[in-house]
C-alpha cells in the first residue's frame, strides 16, 4: 500500500470511528492489519505495549488510560482528544 493509500484508508477508519461506526477497539485493529499489515506481537514491540494490553484494547475489553491508548494509536499520528457529542456538529464539522 503506497502512502497515499495509508492516509487515505486511515482517514477513512478515523471518519468511521468518529461516527461511530465503528469502536475505537476496531479502528485499531483496521489500522494495524488493513493499513500496516503486521500482526500484534510485531505491533506490540512498535508501541511499547503488552500483547494482553494490545488484544483488550482491539477486543474493546478493559478501561485504559489516556497514555496507553495513545501509545497504540501513536503509529498513524493520533491521539486521545475531545469530540462533539452532537452528531449534527460533529457531520457540520467534517463537511467543513
Amino acid at each position: 500500500m503506497s502512502k497515499e493509500e495509508q492516509l487515505i484508508a486511515i482517514n477513512h477508519i478515523i471518519k468511521r470511528l468518529l461516527l461511530d461506526e465503528i469502536t475505537q477497539g476496531e479502528a485499531l485493529r483496521e489500522l494495524r492489519v488493513g493499513v500496516l499489515g503486521i500482526r500484534q506481537d510485531a505491533y506490540t514491540t512498535l508501541c511499547g505495549v503488552s500483547r494482553k494490553t494490545l488484544s483488550e484494547i482491539e477486543n474493546d475489553k478493559g478501561n485504559y488510560t489516556a497514555e496507553i491508548i495513545n501509545k497504540v494509536f501513536k503509529p498513524f499520528d493520533l491521539k486521545v482528544g475531545l469530540v462533539p457529542t452532537s452528531s449534527q456538529l460533529l457531520a457540520a464539522i467534517l463537511t467543513h
